[in-house]
């Protein structure tokens, strides 16, 4: 029910009924619980049809959760509510090289900054959530090469009492593109989410399986030239290295960081000649190579992909099908797959490990956080 009220914004309880296949005497039961708990409550609306509900159930805009990224060259922490609100935010700069032992130590600085915002304020945090590239449970991290066992102490200990959950960032944008403007995505059942941002890593997405349950994979570090370009994870010719963010930065003449404070309409402010339009297909024409690669091992029947190729006019685009056609087993046919383009959220981190942690805090019913008596992040946190 909580799943179904964070993917809505709010909802009246027939339609919660019909979306949990559940009795609205069941319903009522549930929030009535639930508004005990002061997870959920209730506006005065009227449905939009004569002699309906008039009671909209959203969830409560009281609960305070914490979203930290490691992206895009910094680390971000954030503190906002379910429905989206962003209250908290601090960014610093970090090395594309990064040790683990700076990595703690920023962060121990930054929380200890958290720490006094809340602790003025009397706030208590319910879920937190981290987000890193290249984690996984089972494997090594290839874009940061640390002891995951470490890093999982070091941020349990850190933020002792707060609920906490580590997850890749492509499963963090998926949340945050789940959650935050569900009328504008355009796939539904299983299909492939690309992001293409600082790096370039895709998640098959099952839309009847949670997200904390989805396998990210590192599309980016698909090699399609040998010898080729440098990338961050050690290795030469990787995807990363052509189409990520940065490598286009440097095509465009805009430095990744001030690219990151234009944010989503960065392609609108420059004025992109034949030249510099064509080098950039060249580069979406490799992306669809991987991504044609990448549905001969995991085939699906649509793809979203968000980030700067989203910018891009449909006639640019052309060339990701063009990739596509170039790899896939059989070529593209557009209606045997469809290729959609979202917003690609640049710069706005740490809003998608913030929605991460809404997810979480849903997930785990909310009871439990809230039952924990040390989950505040106060100057005696």
């Amino acid at each position: 029910m909580l799943e179904s009220l964070l993917r809505s914004g709010g909802a009246f309880r027939p339609l919660i009924a019909r979306d949990t296949q559940l009795t609205e005497a069941s319903v009522s039961r549930i929030l009535a619980e639930l508004r005990s708990e002061e997870i959920v409550e209730e506006l005065r609306r009227p449905a939009p049809y004569v002699g309906g509900p008039t009671a909209l159930v959203t969830l409560s805009n009281d609960i305070p959760v914490a979203g930290i990224e490691l992206s895009n060259n910094r680390l971000s922490f954030g503190i906002g509510g379910l429905g989206g609100t962003v209250d908290y935010v601090e960014r610093l700069p970090v090395s594309p090289q990064l040790r683990q032992e700076e990595f703690e130590q920023l962060f121990s600085d930054s929380l200890a900054t958290m720490r006094r915002w809340t602790g003025t304020r009397g706030i208590a945090i319910r879920q937190a959530a981290f987000s890193i590239p290249g984690y996984s449970r089972t494997h090594a991290n290839p874009i940061f090469p640390w002891d995951m066992e470490r890093l999982s102490g070091f941020l349990g200990d850190a933020l002792e009492g707060v609920p906490l959950a580590i997850t890749n960032s492509v499963i963090a944008q998926a949340a945050f593109h789940r959650y935050s403007n569900v009328a504008a995505y355009p796939a539904e059942g299983d299909h492939l989410f690309l992001f293409v941002g600082h790096g370039v890593a895709g998640v098959v997405v099952n839309e009847t399986a949670p997200i904390d349950a989805f396998s990210p994979f590192e599309l980016g570090h698909m090699v399609i030239e040998r010898g080729g370009l440098a990338c961050r994870c050690g290795h030469k010719g990787c995807l990363e290295a052509y189409t990520s963010l940065r490598a286009i930065s440097t095509i465009v003449g805009v430095a990744e960081s001030e690219v990151l404070q234009q944010g989503d309409r960065f392609i609108d402010l420059l004025d992109l000649g034949r030249d510099i339009r064509e080098r950039l297909r060249e580069r979406l024409f490799l992306l669809g190579l991987g991504v044609g690669n990448a549905l001969n091992l995991h085939p699906v029947s649509s793809v979203v992909i968000s980030g700067w190729p989203s910018l891009m006019s449909d006639a640019d685009r052309a060339a990701i099908s063009a990739g596509i056609d170039e790899s896939l087993l059989g070529g593209f046919d557009a209606e045997r797959l469809k290729l959609s383009f979202i917003a690609p959220s640049i710069g706005n981190d740490p809003q998608a490990a913030l929605y991460y942690a809404a997810h979480c805090f849903v997930r785990a019913g909310g009871l439990e956080a809230k039952a924990e008596p040390q989950a505040v992040l106060g100057e005696n946190a």
